[in-house]
């Protein structure tokens, strides 16, 4: 962009030449009034034939007036034009010039009074001009504080109102002096108003107030009035300095504080209404509310509680880390859990604990607030029930175990036949004339080899029997029903049925309890033979399948070519008791399905599209 031309030098010498040329024709117009002035009071003191002092004293009153009124220049050119007078009519001889003492005298005193004056009229001058310009920045001030600023006459009328108290109001200036103050209050506040002023003019006191002032548009807003006398050393009232400030934001603010602390005050009192412990804890984890309901869990009151540490004072014991609770509590300022307290006695309680953090705009820690209920009997009868179960499944399996006993007996009396027919064979050979140690040898071959077998039917008999709590690991899932097919496979044989397997390769691991698996599958397995016990008119076939369900689960299915099942009948066939056999006890598939729910899965039943049914379950 191409560059403005400068400004030219503001020049300052034609204005210094106007106000010089003012000043010069000021001081001739006042030196022609002041040579008027002096013609005037010869001619006066000439007829009336004035001796020469009055006419000096005369001259003299024309000096000091003029030096008053006009400056030193004209009032030295009177006081030589007075000289020359007072030598030329008034001096002997008469009308000649000659100067003498006299005049010189004369002119001592009239130039000298000239200054004189002069120097007093600069000075009183300068004071004036200093008085104004304090008195305009004394009201430059009194406008610009941000106040409404009065001043009162000891009978408490009003002597003085700011700008700012006018253009607020809206009222005319002569309209507010006065009383007429009194029209911008408040009417509900008006004569509460008047009655404190009242009562601080006639005890001499200062006045502190609140009321409401109307502004000119009509609305009231809250304002603070003070108001100080002012006294002279008698303890005398000379003026009253008032001032008001708009506290209407203020007010808000502390309304909205005294509703918030009255909800808050509620809400606390309904909080001590809940038999749950409610607490609130700092960013140190200092406790600074205290429920009524957390006195009654733990035995400290609220006194003794507040301010106190809170897992120092309930010496809590974390079932998850408290580092992970704080990385939780940071990413969505929520936590639920179970914790262990102690309490004033020292008994333990277990709590299902709920943590929620409020936090700043900054993202600093301001409270949490902790709510906890007592859930100690649930534990235990939880663990009671875990045990029940444990017990109930434990005699689920050694009923079946007790149903499969024939077949158990025939299955491990085969290879103890084997054992004793062998030994006995061998200890023929060994007794021959010449014994035949090969026939001997394929003999023990085959004791130890029926030993082996009869050992793993037992060895898989008593891990069924075995009454243990759950122990989850990974398992392969085909092997856990390879190990149930070699249990059941005698039971299919008595049964005319066959067994076929039908097992996915490269299935995922499963966490899960082997023996508890076990029991599933193999109730699963038992009741489908049943289910095909009357079956005469076609195969009984029983197929057990693994599939994989998804990335981390399998799914695992036995069908049956049985009678099938009353689809009404499936809803219930899982519930406790509940059984279709003349001789059940109904807990098969309800412990099955509790079971494979513990393992995360489910249990389910589905009709075949031709004869029979397939129970599925994953896990």
């Amino acid at each position: 962009m191409p560059s403005m031309p400068p400004a030219p030098a503001r020049s300052i010498r034609p204005d210094l030449t106007s106000h010089r040329t003012f000043r010069f024709w000021r001081s001739a117009w006042h030196t022609v009034l002041g040579g008027v002035a002096l013609a005037g009071t010869t001619f006066l003191a000439f007829a009336l034939g004035a001796d020469i002092t009055s006419a000096a004293l005369l001259y003299l009153f024309v000096v000091v007036l003029v030096s008053l009124l006009a400056g030193l220049v004209p009032a030295l050119a009177v006081a030589v034009a007075a000289i020359v007078c007072l030598d030329a009519y008034f001096t002997y001889p008469l009308y000649s010039l000659s100067l003498g003492e006299t005049d010189i005298v004369a002119v001592c005193i009239f130039g000298g009074t000239a200054f004189v004056v002069n120097g007093l009229m600069s000075r009183v001058r300068k004071a004036g001009e200093q008085n104004e310009a304090l008195q305009s920045e004394l009201r430059l001030a009194v406008d610009t504080i941000p106040a409404l600023i009065w001043i009162m006459r000891p009978d408490g009328s009003t002597d003085f109102i700011s700008r700012r108290w006018l253009d607020y109001t809206g009222l005319p200036q002569a309209e507010a002096m006065g009383w007429g103050w009194t029209k911008v209050v408040h009417p509900a506040d008006a004569a509460a108003l008047q009655g404190q002023w009242k009562g601080a003019l006639a005890a001499g006191r200062p006045l502190e107030a609140e009321a409401r002032l109307c502004r000119g548009d009509g609305q009231y807003r809250w304002f603070l009035v003070r108001a100080v006398p002012l006294k002279d050393d008698l303890n005398a009232i000379q003026k009253w300095y008032g001032t008001a400030i708009d506290i209407e934001d203020r007010r808000a603010a502390e309304d909205a504080l005294a509703r918030r602390e009255a909800q808050l005050r509620e809400q606390a009192s309904l909080l001590d209404l809940t038999h749950d412990t409610v607490f609130v804890r700092d960013e140190g984890d200092v406790i600074t509310y205290w429920n009524r309901g957390a006195e009654q869990q733990y035995g400290w009151t609220r006194d003794d509680a507040v301010g106190k540490v809170t897992h120092e004072l309930l010496r809590t014991a974390f079932t998850t880390p408290l580092d992970e609770i704080e990385a939780r509590l940071l990413l969505t300022g929520r936590w639920e859990g179970e914790l262990v307290h102690t309490r004033r006695d020292g008994t333990l309680v277990t709590v299902a604990s709920r943590w929620s953090r409020q936090q700043a705009e900054t993202g600093s820690t301001v409270r949490t607030l902790e709510t906890n209920n007592d859930i100690t009997e649930r534990k235990q009868a939880e663990e009671a029930a875990r045990k029940a179960q444990a017990e109930l499944e434990h005699v689920a399996r050694v009923t079946t175990l007790g149903e499969m006993a024939a077949s158990i007996a025939h299955e491990v009396d085969q290879p103890l036949s084997g054992v004793v027919l062998n030994a006995n064979a061998c200890l023929r050979f060994l007794n021959a004339a010449t014994p035949n140690l090969g026939e001997v040898r394929d003999g023990l071959q085959a004791i130890a080899r029926d030993g082996r077998r009869a050992s793993d039917v037992i060895a898989r008999i008593r891990a069924l029997a075995r009454r243990t709590t759950a122990e989850k690991e990974p398992l392969e899932i085909n092997d856990v029903v390879r190990e149930v097919v070699a249990l059941v496979e005698p039971a299919a044989r008595r049964s005319r049925a066959q067994l076929r397997t039908e097992l996915a390769g490269s299935l995922p691991r499963v966490r899960g309890d082997r023996v508890q698996l076990q029991q599933v599958v193999m109730n699963l397995l038992l009741n489908g033979l049943e289910a095909m016990s009357g079956v005469v008119d076609r195969p009984r076939e029983l197929v057990i399948r693994t599939q994989q369900e998804a990335a981390d689960r399998v799914r695992v299915a036995v069908q049956d070519s049985g009678s099938g099942v009353d689809p009404e009948i499936i809803k219930r066939m899982f519930d406790a008791f509940y059984t279709t056999k003349r001789d059940g006890m109904g807990m098969g598939l309800s412990i099955s399905r509790s079971i494979v729910e513990q393992h995360g899965g489910r249990l389910w039943a589905t009709p075949n599209d031709g004869p029979g049914a397939t129970f599925h379950f994953t896990v």
